[in-house]
């Protein structure tokens, strides 16, 4: 007979699997009956790992740790120290609690507890002496000498850098309460490390660098002071800077303005040091005298509430460069002789006429000046050639002059030919003067008007005059006159020169 053996294979296999499910059922019951009493892996308290202790064994670990026990407190800049548990009499108290810690784990759950951990904390495993932890702090040094905090705050004007935001100092200044409440904490849960900047337990600042009212003050203040203008006075220069602007700046809040009456008192500075209208000059004459010449309405001469009003304009607008101010009347050139090179001298005790260019004498003629005996004669200054004119007539009082060359330079007193004369020079214009004007012969008029132009200076001195008593006052030194007074003067010369244009002839000038 045969016997069938085909089921054998999967009756032990069978066997095998009910035998391993058994060891399993056996290993689980085991491990559960085992974790009644001890704590199951993976279980810290306090982070102390206490996994498979029994309830005495984690005290006595425990113990162990309390008396090794020292905290580590970290403070800012290398301050800080350690506390050792005999410092502040720091001793394990358990009542029950690991027994409590035990019980909360469920031992039917032990294989879980292979893939995740179980943590326990509590302050009442341990006891000290909180005043003598408060010593300890204390006698670390970090409650003293701290440093209190700074808030961020605007640096001074930079000329590289203008404003910029200076960062806010922490400082090192501890809040003695948190500090201490801190302390406690990390004894009570055996935490071995005190990190004082993690803990929050510093004084802070109020205003940090980036503060956004601070940063747009900043850049509103930059606004201005990283303008910089420069105000050319030929061998001179001003400079309008960041340094200058800063004084004038005016905040509010984040709004920044500037002092009008201050950017005023600048401009009346640049016109009191550099104006030249009216002022006596030294002037080197053709026989090489060294004379004052005083007089004239020749110069730099500031309109200063335009050029006030343009200087601020410019720095609101942030045109960093060359800045022109605005000027009444203007000279050449800017420097010690405002003259330049090109300039026509009056010698009028001469009665001589000298035209330079370029520093050289191109044209020069004998002349007529004003007539001294009726007091019409022609005042000494420095003035400028208003403008030129062919073929002009000049109208005075009962008579009528046609000239074929007009260069008024004084109001209603200018060069010309005088046609209806024969003899010019020596002492005519003392009894046979003109009514204030600068005669000449007309060949002569002719070559001083192709070599001179609108604005070039006219240097009158010398002569004999009227008595002291008749003679005309010199011109007033703008720079010390107020706005409303320059602006008097203005119109004056403005209206003598509207004058000249019209060939009106007025007493003590003209033919």
């Amino acid at each position: 007979m045969r016997r069938r053996r085909g089921g054998s294979g999967g009756s032990i296999a069978a066997k095998i699997i009910i035998c391993l499910l058994a060891v399993l059922v056996i290993v689980y019951l085991a491990g559960a009956f085992y974790f009644i009493s001890h704590f199951m892996p993976n279980t810290t308290i306090n982070d102390l790992d206490v996994s498979g202790m029994t309830e005495e064994q984690a005290e006595k670990q425990l113990t162990d740790e309390v008396r090794k026990y020292v905290l580590n407190v970290i403070g800012r800049e290398d301050t800080g120290g350690s506390i050792a548990a005999e410092d502040i009499g720091l001793k394990p108290v358990f009542n029950g609690i690991i027994g409590e810690f035990l019980d909360d784990e469920n031992p039917l759950t032990w294989p879980a507890s292979l893939f995740k951990d179980s943590e326990f904390t509590s302050e009442n495993v341990v006891d000290y002496d909180r005043n003598e932890l408060h010593a300890a702090l204390s006698a670390l040094g970090i409650f003293s000498d701290g440093r209190a905090p700074k808030d961020a705050y605007l640096s001074e004007y930079s000329p590289e850098t203008g404003y910029s935001v200076v960062a806010e100092d922490s400082g090192t200044a501890l809040i003695r309460e948190k500090t201490e409440a801190a302390a406690e904490n990390a004894v009570e849960s055996l935490t071995r490390e005190l990190d004082l900047e993690k803990e929050e337990c510093y004084l802070a600042p109020e205003i940090f660098q980036d503060d956004a009212t601070l940063n747009e003050l900043k850049d509103n203040l930059n606004k201005f002071v990283c303008v910089k203008l420069t105000i050319d006075y030929g061998d001179t220069s001003e400079v309008v800077d960041g340094d200058l602007i800063g004084q004038w700046l005016t905040v509010d809040g984040t709004s920044v303005t500037m002092d009008d009456s201050k950017v005023k008192e600048y401009v009346d500075y640049l016109a009191k040091n550099h104006d030249t209208f009216g002022i006596g000059r030294e002037f080197t004459t053709t026989d090489g005298k060294t004379i004052t010449v005083r007089g004239g309405n020749y110069g730099w001469w500031t309109d200063r509430p335009n050029t006030t009003t343009a200087l601020t304009e410019a720095i609101y607008n942030g045109e960093s460069g060359e800045f022109t101010p605005v000027y009444f009347s203007e000279a050449v050139v800017h420097g010690e002789s405002d003259i330049g090179n090109d300039y026509v001298e009056i010698d009028l005790d001469n009665q001589h006429v000298y035209v330079y260019k370029e520093g050289k004498c191109v044209v020069e003629s004998d002349c007529v000046s004003g007539k001294v005996a009726n007091g019409n004669f022609t005042p000494d200054g420095t003035y400028a050639i208003t403008y030129k004119e062919r073929d002009a007539e000049l109208v005075g009082e009962n008579y009528t002059s046609p000239v074929s060359y007009w260069m008024p330079f004084n109001g209603n007193i200018g060069m010309h030919d005088a046609t209806w004369r024969n003899k010019f020079g020596g002492s005519i214009y003392l009894t046979e003067g003109s009514h204030g004007c600068i005669n000449l012969p007309k060949s002569k008029a002719a070559e001083i008007f192709d070599n001179v132009s609108k604005g070039e200076p006219v240097i009158v001195y010398g002569g004999k005059q009227s008595t002291p008593a008749e003679k005309p006052p010199e011109q007033p030194d703008v720079t010390q006159l107020t706005d409303e007074q320059q602006q008097a003067l203005l119109q004056l010369i403005l209206q003598q020169q509207a004058d000249a244009m019209d060939g009106q002839i007025n007493e003590g000038g003209g033919q």
